[in-house]
């Protein structure tokens, strides 16, 4: 029984050779096309709980930075650069992530796609979410909130569907603010607080409460 294609090409029996798009020859009119992706539009597609760091995220640059340095190879010769011993995430480590993120590779399978997932990714919050979104944006506690008519709107919103003695976030001090007429700094403080929830779905609950009682 002759062998059949694809035994042969397990085996490399056939002419074998790669081009530079990933394609696979083998052999007269015999073409895999196989295109290749950079890894930040991998993760964008196949990773919606995880978001790059920003530059300037500096509890996550140093909690990245420490993964790295803890797992003892540094796969991306830092050390020829820089100190590995230093605690601060150093630029050369956050440059190096953002050039590997624009990388093409061929699929997940490719090793610096895990990488670049586990070095220079966060977990997605609420607050990216909501930053994601063109038609809301998150209130800000700036100095004179308190007078600010968007955080009342929502105050209001907030109360009027918490008029029991308890409320949904369970705000500590809600016996005695419930009844302000101004946004308070207890309520405002929790906003910020739930936006840092980890969240990557559109209908996730957190997301959903963040985005009615803290946007505007």
């Amino acid at each position: 029984m002759p062998t059949s294609l694809l035994t042969k090409v397990a085996l490399g029996t056939l002419g074998v050779g790669t081009v530079a798009t990933g394609s696979v020859y083998l052999g007269k009119g015999l073409i895999i096309s196989k295109t290749k992706i950079s890894i930040e539009d991998l993760i964008d597609k196949f990773n919606p709980e995880k978001r790059f760091i920003s530059f300037g995220d500096n509890h996550h640059w140093n909690e990245a930075w420490k993964a790295y340095r803890e797992g003892n190879k540094d796969l991306w010769n830092i050390s020829k650069i820089t100190s590995t011993s230093t605690t601060s995430a150093p630029k050369e480590f956050m440059d190096a992530c953002d050039s590997k993120k624009s990388q093409e590779v061929l699929d997940k399978s490719d090793p610096l796609y895990s990488q670049v997932v586990k070095y220079c990714t966060r977990d997605t919050l609420v607050r990216d979410l909501i930053n994601e979104n063109e038609d809301r944006s998150l209130l800000e506690k700036g100095h004179n909130f308190k007078g600010d008519g968007d955080w009342k709107t929502v105050w209001d919103l907030y109360k009027n569907d918490n008029s029991g003695s308890s409320d949904k976030w369970a705000i500590n001090t809600w016996s005695s603010i419930k009844s302000e007429t101004n946004a308070p700094a207890a309520f405002a403080d929790m906003c910020i607080k739930r936006s840092e929830v980890k969240a990557h779905d559109l209908a996730n609950p957190d997301y959903l409460d963040v985005l009615k009682y803290c946007t505007k």
